[in-house]
């Protein structure tokens, strides 16, 4: 999970409104991801009305999570509850910011009930007691997610084993490209002959000299770092943070990978959540970029509808191919306050998007997101149904994230520091590509050095 959001641009936008409660509406996803009509600090209007915090369930988010708007109207539909009994509070405009003003509302006395929680910042959350409780609190077990995707759940634990939080969804990614370019300059007519050329990081690599080629250097094959870096970091065998030690583990590769892209034409460096991002690809700059889940709805402002410059159905121009290897990116989690005093409507929130099957269904067909359940989407992709009118063909992105989604392996390599990290990095790479710093030592040496500045409590050699 974003989880980064494209709140910078939607919120500037405002190009979409969320739909009523027609679940046959295309709606924006995630994760933290796609925000699309921001809530205010109380979508209600207000605060929750005075002596019925006890009845209406209070669930914390920032203003560009599309993801709980969706869910509320959806479950409300589905269940008869009345709207006025979901108050959405809006902490902040992403996600970044929702983890820090989570704990300020939280040392005051407003009501919370549930919060959702990205999967960078997630575990400053569940590792703390004052803050959120565990799932048992709802009476809902790990083993009541049987068909959750592993790696949710073991994000959703935290290091005293003791299960706080459930995903709703999983974010596997693939490579989103432009159909009719890749036929112009590769020859390529089909995603299946578009993954032969980018099947793993040499081929890739190979597949971006001959498109620079092909082009006279006028296409890069992928948009943004971010978006690479995204991809290559699923490389990593060791976390952020190990014993209490920043560790790089393949980090400093990257540096040379994208000083070299950047270099010979092969990244076009766009900036992510800008309007020059989805410009980029839609105007043939780029001949692509990494999505995920919350990238391909089928919602007007989606990522893949911005890279196709609006246009759907007959005259969508893009397509999806798996790329050079297994990810995720972002996810949004849904944990319980300490201070939840409306239990009852909290576990039928959470287990109708976390453990239901049939609720998980219609949580995928009123969104086109991915859910969080393995048979679920197995079946929806089997059936071989679902259609995407921005991408070429009505491709199925389903068919391609099922397998992403059961490569994904993140056993302990999720920290509490990932998302300051993690900007941390990027600034580096970003200055190191643009001139800033002279050598790669330099570079490296200037994100140990803001890592040591902004984390105090680990060692940075």
């Amino acid at each position: 999970m974003k989880k980064k959001i494209l709140a910078a641009l939607l919120t500037s936008a405002m190009i979409l409104s969320i739909a009523g409660c027609d679940q046959s509406a295309g709606n924006a996803n995630n994760t933290g991801d796609n925000g699309t009509q921001a809530p205010s600090n109380s979508d209600n209007g207000g605060s929750t009305p005075a002596g019925d915090s006890d009845k209406v369930l209070t669930i914390l988010a920032w203003s560009g999570n599309s993801d709980i708007q969706n869910m509320k109207k959806i479950f409300c539909e589905a269940t008869g509850t009345s709207e006025d009994l979901i108050n959405i509070v809006a902490q902040g405009k992403d996600g970044g910011e929702a983890s820090e003003k989570y704990q300020q509302y939280l040392t005051g006395s407003e009501d919370a009930d549930l919060m959702c929680l990205e999967a960078d910042w997630i575990l400053k959350y569940i590792n703390d007691d004052t803050l959120t409780a565990p799932m048992s609190d709802l009476d809902i077990a790990e083993s009541s997610l049987a068909n959750a995707y592993k790696y949710t759940v073991e994000i959703g634990t935290n290091e005293s084993g003791t299960f706080k939080a459930a995903s709703f969804q999983a974010t596997p990614g693939g490579f989103a490209y432009r159909a009719d370019l890749a036929e112009q300059y590769l020859g390529v007519k089909s995603p299946a002959e578009m993954q032969e050329k980018v099947k793993d990081w040499d081929t890739f690599e190979k597949t971006a000299a001959e498109l620079k080629e092909a082009s006279g250097g006028k296409c890069a094959l992928v948009s943004t770092e971010g978006g690479l870096w995204q991809v290559y970091q699923a490389n990593r065998t060791q976390a952020w943070v190990v014993d209490g030690k920043l560790v790089m583990d393949n980090a400093e590769n990257f540096f040379d990978i994208a000083k070299k892209y950047k270099d010979e034409g092969y990244l076009f460096d766009a900036p992510q959540w800008d309007a020059a991002w989805y410009a980029s690809i839609s105007n043939g700059d780029a001949l692509g970029d990494f999505a995920t889940t919350w990238s391909l709805t089928t919602a007007s402002d989606s990522m893949i509808a911005q890279f196709n410059g609006g246009k759907k159905d007959d005259e969508a121009n893009m397509a999806f191919c798996a790329g050079p290897q297994n990810y995720y990116w972002g996810g949004t989690w849904l944990g319980v306050s300490t201070r939840c005093n409306t239990k009852e409507l909290a576990k039928q929130f959470v287990e109708f998007f976390t453990c239901s099957d049939e609720n998980m269904k219609k949580y995928v067909e009123g969104t086109n997101d991915y859910c969080n359940n393995s048979k679920v989407m197995k079946e929806i992709s089997d059936a071989g149904t679902n259609k995407n009118p921005y991408l070429k063909d009505g491709q199925d992105q389903f068919a391609i994230l099922k397998d992403a989604a059961d490569g994904i392996n993140m056993t302990g390599l999720i920290t509490k520091y990932d998302s300051t990290i993690k900007t941390c990095f990027n600034d580096a790479v970003q200055a190191y590509i643009a001139g800033t710093h002279a050598t790669k030592e330099d570079a490296i040496k200037a994100f140990k050095t803001d890592v040591a500045g902004k984390l105090s409590d680990i060692t940075v050699e």
